[in-house]
């Protein structure tokens, strides 16, 4: 549908980068996107089969790659118009409505069905994941060579913004050709760390090895990562670049213990001239994995080899990582990324919006760069949302539209502005304390879940640094980055906790 190039065309251009021609073919290239909204797409193919195939085998792995290009996670329906048109128009009006597509248009999307021939068992391959170019060529009864690097993954859905990284057999995205040095957007919060990659990307392991990249999610690490390896690719095609993500790492492991193939999973890594690690906090407290991680390293090393990682914090901030590997991460060189200001937004949206072909207004650009902080990655997602909604619309994009549409992933929608006196009231009241209660010294189980909440909280819809929140509450920097973490790992536990915040992030916000 013409109406949703801005969103289907990079995602099947990812598609395409990834999967053999003949998959592509077979099960992607006929798809119509043909319903959109900020929870769910629709596409609908032509064959009531190939609809059933590509829901069990392909559909998580689709929602990832919708999720990596919006910028905010979507649900994947897949449909067929086989026994009968389907309706675009009203598609898209029951999309919106928020209905359940798949009940009104057919019962093929349901999970969980049957293939034509048989239930697919969903097993982990070695790459931890179920859908992956190699699996679907065996698929396809293809004989072409599998491609060597290991591709990254998607965050997970339900905890973007606590940068949780997929698990095992959760969708997996690939590495983009689009993400380079000349498209990063480069200000006084990101100098740094971009120098720091230009030279080792054009210089692999002859100065700052290892390089280590910390910062918070959704700023540019990853695509910092991907233009190191497209940089690489371009000067030394026959580099072997291998990039995983630490939760990955992980799973590989213990699918290679359980599976005695330990020597596939030591050769993967241990024969790389690039090794390119994403989130490696997440290793962190794994015995096996951190002496598995341990050894790995100091062979690259030795045999000078470029190591690259990034963490949402510095080494010696990651808690239960093992001082040896603190002490080697810090061996080569440290680069932060901070926030960006309201100016470097701004130039990125533009940036961004001009890069799509999607009109957006100077007045538009200073409402969303004064409203998108706390995640630039969901920047490339709102323009694509926008610039599909007034295709739909015929309508120019202004402020009220983008007001109206998007106002679940701004920060501080306005005309209401995010306070710090609105975040504790919010907080006190949803967990019956009081405000003297969370900025006090008291450490019940109560009052402590509404610290840590209220923390985290701050931390996501303000501008405020950790250092600035240490002080709202009478508390350094390091207490402030725990009390995010505990709520990482609470939400990852509890969706109950996770629909809480949110709720309370959507009061804070517009209420």
């Amino acid at each position: 549908m013409q109406s949703f190039h801005y969103i289907w065309e990079p995602v099947l251009k990812a598609l395409s980068e990834n999967f053999p021609e003949t998959i592509m073919e077979l099960w992607f290239n006929h798809l119509e996107l043909a319903a959109f909204c900020d929870t769910k797409v629709a596409l609908i193919t032509d064959s009531d089969i190939k609809a059933q195939v590509i829901t069990n085998r392909y559909k998580e792995t689709l929602a990832g790659y919708f999720e990596v290009t919006l910028g905010f996670p979507v649900e994947v329906c897949i449909l067929s118009d086989e026994k009968q048109p389907i309706d675009r128009e009203r598609l898209q009006a029951d999309a919106m409505q928020g209905l359940l597509i798949e009940n009104i248009y057919g019962k093929q999307a349901a999970q969980g069905q049957k293939e034509p021939t048989q239930q697919r068992e969903s097993t982990s391959s070695d790459l931890g994941a179920k859908d992956t170019p190699e699996r679907a060529q065996s698929d396809a009864g293809e004989a072409e060579p599998a491609r060597t690097e290991d591709p990254p993954r998607t965050e997970s859905a339900s905890a973007q913004s606590a940068a949780q990284p997929a698990a095992l057999g959760q969708p997996e995205i690939f590495l983009n050709s689009d993400y380079t040095f000349d498209n990063f957007i480069v200000g006084s919060s990101n100098k740094f760390a971009h120098a720091a990659c230009i030279a080792v990307a054009n210089n692999p392991a002859t100065a700052y090895n290892p390089l280590f990249i910390h910062g918070p999610s959704g700023l540019g690490k990853t695509h910092l990562l991907y233009a190191i390896t497209n940089r690489i690719r371009e000067k030394k095609p026959g580099a072997n670049i291998v990039y995983v993500k630490g939760e990955t790492f992980t799973n590989q492991l213990i699918e290679s213990i359980s599976t005695e193939s330990m020597s596939n999973f030591r050769a993967r890594y241990r024969q790389a001239d690039v090794f390119l690690i994403d989130d490696v906090q997440f290793i962190a407290g794994k015995t096996s994995t951190q002496e598995e991680f341990f050894n790995t390293f100091n062979e690259l090393y030795e045999a000078k080899k470029q190591i690259i990682l990034t963490s949402d914090r510095p080494p010696k901030e990651i808690k239960t990582l093992e001082d040896r590997l603190k002490t080697r991460f810090e061996w080569g060189l440290i680069a932060d990324i901070e926030p960006p200001d309201l100016e470097l937004r701004i130039a990125i949206l533009r940036k961004k919006a001009l890069d799509m072909g999607v009109d957006i207004p100077i007045d538009v650009l200073n409402f969303l760069g004064e409203n998108l902080k706390s995640n630039i990655r969901q920047i490339e997602g709102v323009i694509r949302r926008l610039g599909a909604y007034s295709n739909l619309s015929k309508r120019p994009i202004t402020i009220e539209m983008a007001r109206e549409n998007i106002a679940d992933v701004i920060t501080g929608a306005e005309p209401v502005r995010v306070t710090q006196d609105k975040i504790f009231n919010a907080v006190a009241k949803k967990y019956d304390v009081t405000v003297e209660d969370i900025k006090g010294k008291r450490r019940t189980r109560e009052i402590a879940l509404a610290r840590h909440v209220c923390i985290y909280i701050m931390r996501t819809v303000t501008d405020l640094s950790l250092p600035s929140i240490g002080k709202v509450f009478d508390r350094d920097h390091t207490t402030v980055l725990s009390s995010i973490e505990t709520i990482h790992e609470k939400i990852r536990e509890d969706a109950t906790l996770e629909n809480d915040i949110d709720n309370l992030i959507k009061e804070i916000t517009t209420g």
